[in-house]
């Protein structure tokens, strides 16, 4: 079965921007995944191969079930004469104090490759140390919009996340707590910060009842976001959202009595990957929903899906007349929504009440008041934000503070 090792340099050339399929193996751009039961064992000499000598491994001190994975990580980087260290992240959103341990670490004990072990906020808080470890100007320069981030550590990333497709992404966003106690969220994006190879096998990832809804609602989330954003030239592409969407409503009703159905598990981290390897797609990562997100989390740091459950459906109800068409397609071809071609309205309607019910179904929030938030911490969110020294949010449509503010109201 081939690897990333038996890939000549020749072969790497022709992969370049490019999707190749091996078996288990393929490429998009000069990333190289792997997918598979025990691509995990291999790990320490795909590292090795890369020049690493000296790993950092950062996991999630909250998965009671990494255990295992970890003392293979620990075998494979010692069957092949790696030394390591470790590094544990203790928040469920990713947190610049465990960033400037890493960066410390780093520094001090000569680390030259970054392993993420878990989940998409262990992923962020690496991709962040890769850069940081190396960055020559004030840490948070980083941050700023004209911020040119050339170089990083080489990084790798095990995923144990069915939604870990971001772990390809080259955006990363890190909070800070500040002395008001709420927390203050950090952006930078970069090339340089998409791991050098990821490995997924369905076999580490399981869907417990603590974190069915929310890994619902965060595949999709990021998939609603690629829907919306589609080239309206893109039948193609559209076609295939669909069908994701589709896909995961299926699989997710399937895998509630059987948390361990690989093949499901398979079908949903299939999911995840195609929303950030299709390249009919816009990888936007700065649309509406997902910066109302981060300022949400700000102000009640919630859980990411919390803050998504909340606006994803407030969302839909300040776009319905805009996008009334898109939305009634989408409640007919993804959700089997009858198609009222007399009013589409009405099965625009229909497509907004579907979603805002599968959620509070999940015990998801659906408004700011299960956050016990209310009308007067709008306004916070809103400076969270950046409001009103921006003018507006968002790259392909433009939502000025007089929008979100709508949104953030429909949310109450």
């Amino acid at each position: 079965m081939p690897n990333l090792i038996d890939l000549s340099e020749d072969l790497h050339k022709v992969c370049y921007r490019q999707k190749i399929y091996m078996d288990n193996v393929f490429s998009q751009g000069e990333d190289t995944f792997l997918f598979g039961p025990n691509q995990e064992n291999e790990v320490g000499r795909q590292i090795k191969y890369l020049g690493g000598s000296k790993v950092l491994v950062i996991y999630s001190k909250l998965s009671s079930s990494i255990g295992n994975l970890l003392d293979k990580v620990r075998r494979s980087l010692r069957n092949t004469g790696l030394d390591y260290t470790e590094l544990g992240e203790s928040y469920v959103n990713p947190r610049i104090s465990t960033v400037f341990d890493g960066i410390k670490i780093c520094k001090t004990e000569d680390v030259d490759f970054i392993l993420a072990v878990g989940s998409t906020s262990v992923c962020s808080v690496a991709k962040v140390i890769a850069a940081g470890a190396v960055f020559e100007d004030s840490f948070y320069e980083m941050f700023k919009n004209n911020s040119d981030i050339e170089k990083a550590l080489p990084l790798a990333v095990i995923s144990t996340s069915i939604c870990g497709g971001c772990a390809i992404s080259r955006e990363v966003t890190v909070f800070n707590r500040l002395e008001d106690g709420s927390l203050k969220y950090f952006d930078c994006s970069s090339e340089v910060l998409s791991p050098k190879f990821v490995i997924y096998n369905p076999e580490l990832c399981s869907i417990s009842s603590s974190n069915y809804a929310f890994n619902f609602v965060r595949l999709l989330d990021v998939l609603f976001r690629r829907y919306f954003e589609v080239n309206k030239n893109t039948v193609l592409a559209e076609k295939m959202l669909e069908a994701t969407i589709k896909t995961v409503l299926i699989m997710f009703e399937k895998i509630k009595d059987k948390p361990n159905d690989v093949d499901c598990i398979t079908n949903l981290m299939w999911a995840s990957i195609s929303a950030y390897v299709n390249p009919m797609l816009n990888y936007n990562d700065e649309a509406c929903i997902p910066i109302l997100e981060k300022a949400m989390i700000s102000v009640y740091d919630c859980n990411p899906e919390e803050a998504a459950s909340i606006i994803i459906p407030a969302w839909f109800k300040f776009v319905l007349k805009k996008k009334e068409l898109q939305i009634a397609k989408l409640g007919s071809t993804a959700f089997d929504i009858p198609y009222n071609f007399s009013d589409v309205g009405i099965t625009a309607s229909q497509t907004v009440d579907f979603i805002k019910r599968r959620f509070e179904a999940l015990k998801l929030p659906v408004k700011l008041s299960e956050l016990n938030g209310n009308a007067g911490d709008i306004e916070k969110i809103l400076k969270k934000v950046g409001f009103p020294e921006i003018k507006s949010i968002g790259t392909n449509e433009h939502y000025t503070q007089t929008d979100c503010e709508v949104i953030l109201s429909l949310a109450l």
